[in-house]
């Protein structure tokens, strides 16, 4: 079957499996970078994207970018690592891009992320770094500087986790300093610490498997750790997966997808577990089981993200653009937990602070879907924590928070 529309062209090819690619679809929206979307799973890449949606530039910057965040208060703007420049950028869309910080000389800012209160946690890659900072308000704070009494080489991508703790990569691209050499590790290695700690709460959690890790992050539930592994050596460019348990360890390490294209840098997980990961060619989608759904085709691609309403649109920089597209799945960033404690007789509801765009609601009818209306009562603020006090009441009561 073949259909056109516009600048649109559609081909149907038999189906092999669910790794076939089964269709392509090519939108010419820009000029000098058509996007082509490669279709191995059609029915979940449906779900996910639509190809008539437009794929937008917002910035032209000839040199490497990394490490977009998107920071949801003030009205929403895209942060991101202008390498070549060592600076971090910021672009309210659609197209107003101005400085957002500069560091020191060398510092090479590369993976960026919110931690549960919405303060930017970054990876220094670079000679002057070489560490985890944060940035608030224009202050770059450090969080983790060694591990072990071991320096770091050049930490490349962030995770964190609710409970507070910070995962990164160290595959030491930045450094110019060899593998091995005195006072560093003798691999290239994933750690985790706590930032009310810092060093004294750093371990490798991840010392073998990936040779280069690289992009990393969380299923939205937390039980799965996704790394990239950017060797190019007998290794390949491949994803891992691996458990996560209670306790913060790690077991499997199994090989979850291998990129064909280029290399894995940066990925993410959407709200349902799939996982987005950059490429040679754009981004290449994985189901949560590792098979191939579908590739956005368009450049070559360092990082991605979610942002913009409802975290529905996918944001990716690469070299020499920072470009977005609408999607039709949120980010994981629309899950937020509420924890239930009993303090000193008083039920109590708590979720991170702040929370920009999200309304605490409730209702007597979960099985009412209209039934919801936002909460009368009083939210107070204390240690980067939302509390609020529930009465007891002779019925049941539920509550939820809610992406505006």
């Amino acid at each position: 079957m073949f259909f056109s529309r516009k600048s649109s062209v559609f081909s149907r090819l038999p189906r092999k499996g669910p790794a076939a690619v089964l269709a392509w679809i090519s939108l010419s929206h820009s000029p000098a970078f058509a996007v082509t979307f490669e279709i191995a799973d059609a029915a979940e890449f449906n779900r996910i994207i639509d190809t008539s949606a437009v794929h937008t530039t917002h910035a032209t910057i000839n040199t490497w970018l990394e490490g977009p965040t998107w920071v949801p208060s003030g009205g929403g703007y895209l942060v991101f690592c202008d390498q070549g420049n060592n600076r971090l950028k910021k672009l309210v869309p659609p197209a107003t891009v101005t400085d957002f910080l500069l560091p020191p000389a060398s510092t090479l800012f590369n993976g960026t992320l919110l931690d549960g209160q919405e303060r930017l946690i970054c990876a220094e890659a670079g000679s002057a770094g070489r560490k985890i900072s944060r940035v608030v308000n224009g202050v770059t704070t450090p969080l983790v500087t060694t591990c072990n009494g071991l320096k770091f080489y050049s930490p490349n991508d962030v995770a964190v986790k609710s409970d507070g703790t910070i995962w990164f990569t160290d595959p030491n691209y930045n450094s110019g300093t060899t593998q091995g050499s005195s006072g560093y590790p003798a691999g290239y290695y994933v750690y985790r610490f706590d930032s009310a700690n810092g060093n004294a709460t750093c371990t490798a959690v991840i010392t073998s498997g990936p040779l280069r890790p690289n992009g990393i992050c969380f299923s939205p539930d937390e039980t799965r750790l996704y790394v990239a592994d950017s060797d190019n050596g007998a290794n390949g460019h491949r994803l891992y997966a691996y458990t996560v348990s209670a306790g913060n360890t790690l077991s499997g390490g199994t090989v979850f997808a291998n990129i064909n294209n280029g290399v894995p840098d940066g990925i993410k997980c959407d709200s349902d577990g799939r996982v987005w990961s950059s490429a040679g060619n754009g981004v290449h989608i994985y189901a949560p089981d590792g098979h191939l759904i579908g590739r956005i085709i368009f450049n070559r691609t360092a990082n991605v993200c979610f942002g913009g309403p409802q975290y529905k649109t996918l944001y990716m920089v690469g070299q020499p653009l920072v470009t977005s597209m609408r999607v039709l799945v949120s980010g994981p960033q629309v899950l937020k937990k509420l924890q239930i404690k009993n303090q000193g007789g008083q039920l109590m509801l708590f979720w991170p602070a702040p929370s920009t765009g999200w309304t605490l609601q409730e209702t007597e009818h979960l099985e009412t879907p209209g039934a919801w209306t936002n909460s009368p009562l009083s939210i107070v603020t204390t240690n980067d924590q939302n509390k609020v006090v529930v009465g007891t009441t002779g019925a049941a009561k539920f509550f939820r928070l809610r992406l505006n």
